[in-house]
């Protein structure tokens, strides 16, 4: 018997990993589009304070150095609690209704922007902003995920993270172009993230709870109900094989899953705590390098890690999560610590050293959303995930509150130095403990010894 809202019985797929209908092909590309949203309004945030400090905000806000640091920090900051607090709401009360909270608060805060008049005002709602960012994500990657088809998942979260470096692109554009034909124009590029999150907001509206999270709770009948509507499907699969289970935060740092969480905690810290610190300090290593125009250089090493990202975008469900996360780890220590030779080297090598190191990355920042969505169970995948990622933006903030510092005492060839031995431990990391969870139902890799499982080479389609 069918619901109004379903298609005949004839018409429904046999179960999950069955090719996509058109509608089903339509509701996941919806998905996809509203949690990419969040990462693309983290990296446009992220991207908007820079260029708005790199521009005439920074004086006529009376910015000094000690606010320098703190406002570069505060979406990081805000982001380490919100990943906490809000992940583990997620998981006890459901992703849905916390997916609309976020970005109301985002909203209210980046309209704020328009209207600040001094440092702490920024550095304040740069805080809440980054709380709401936090939440989602540890909202977005597991509830995208949690609808995937396991053959290419990988390509659908993937999307999550190319949504960020594109976001981070196109503020960067907006606001080098308003600071270099509008200085006064500053108030724009501060608050000009208000657009693309109320747009995302409305694309929201509609979506369902995750099937997967109802199931955690007990909620059998609704949840394969949400799951046959809008997947079609006849046989649910191995969401039949999810438990009740309660959210608790304890679980994360059991015997049974405490690796994976120090694992993809610090893994994804050793990602971005060089990446954010030189993306958003660029104009000022990219000076110390040697380039004369250090502001189009950091506009360009921006879409430098876009194009890395792309790549591994169209590779992650062919070649695995694994390879991709160790290689470039290695790769991007190494650049670093060539560019931290420049001052022995002519001009160009520093520089394509440094550009180098933001293709690596680019390569493997696609996976600190996949693995933190894979290797949890539905109880508390939206918790672990922000474990993760409130650890990741810790590092980060230590890395952008530092560097500064650290380049004015020491210079910097030590920052170069020093961001390379995080890629360097990050990269043995990865490799003593990156499990393989390509091919794999969410229920075979969260809860399932991964530690031997090889790559199961898969042809994802288009997303």
């Amino acid at each position: 018997m069918t619901t109004a809202t379903s298609p005949p019985e004839h018409a429904l797929r046999r179960d999950h990993e069955a090719p996509l209908t058109p509608p089903v092909r339509h509701f996941l590309r919806k998905m996809t589009v509203a949690t990419g949203g969040g990462m693309f309004i983290d990296g446009f945030v992220f991207a908007t304070f820079a260029a708005a400090m790199a521009g005439r905000a920074h004086d006529e806000l009376h910015v000094t150095g000690h606010w320098d640091s703190w406002i570069s920090a505060s979406v990081l900051i805000g982001t380490f609690f919100g990943g906490l607090i809000i992940g583990y709401i997620t998981d006890k009360i459901g992703r849905k209704p916390m997916f609309t909270f976020d970005l109301i608060l985002f909203s209210s805060c980046a309209f704020a922007l328009f209207f600040v008049q001094s440092a702490w005002q920024v550095f304040v709602l740069g805080v809440v902003m980054g709380v709401a960012v936090g939440g989602d994500y540890a909202i977005g990657s597991p509830l995208l995920g949690e609808f995937s088809q396991k053959k290419d998942r990988g390509n659908y979260l993937g999307l999550l993270e190319i949504s960020w470096n594109v976001g981070y692109v196109i503020a960067y554009i907006i606001g080098y172009a308003i600071n270099s034909y509008w200085p006064g124009g500053w108030r724009l590029i501060l608050g000009a993230s208000v657009v693309p999150a109320v747009i995302c907001l409305f694309i929201r509206h509609g979506l369902p709870e995750s099937p997967r999270w109802l199931m955690s709770k007990g909620r059998d009948t609704e949840a394969k109900r949400i799951y046959r509507e809008e997947l079609q499907v006849r046989d649910v699969g191995d969401l039949s094989e999810e438990e009740p289970q309660e959210t608790n935060y304890r679980l994360l740092f059991s015997k049974e899953y405490i690796r994976r969480t120090l694992f993809v905690s610090l893994s994804w810290s050793a990602i971005v705590m060089p990446y954010f610190a030189l993306t958003f300090f660029g104009p000022t290593i990219l000076k110390s390098l040697g380039l004369r125009d250090a502001l189009f250089g950091a506009l360009l090493g921006t879409i430098v890690a876009l194009i890395g990202a792309t790549i591994s975008w169209k590779y992650i469900d062919r070649v695995g999560r694994r390879p991709i996360t160790i290689i470039p780890m290695f790769v991007c220590a190494v650049f670093l610590f060539l560019a931290a030779l420049n001052s022995q080297l002519p001009l160009v090598f520093g520089v394509v050293a440094y550009f180098g190191y933001l293709f690596s990355y680019g390569i493997m920042s696609i996976t600190t959303g996949i693995y933190p969505s894979e290797v949890f169970p539905s109880s508390v995948r939206a918790s672990g995930l922000g474990v993760a990622s409130s650890t990741s933006r810790v590092a980060a903030a230590i890395g952008t509150f530092m560097l500064p510092i650290v380049n004015d005492d020491f210079g910097t060839p030590t920052v170069l130095v020093i961001l390379g031995a995080v890629s360097l431990g990050g990269g043995i990391i990865s490799y003593m403990w990156a499990p393989e969870t390509n091919g794999q139902s969410l229920t075979e890799s969260s809860h399932r010894d991964l530690t031997h499982r090889k790559a199961v080479p898969v042809v994802p389609t288009a997303a």
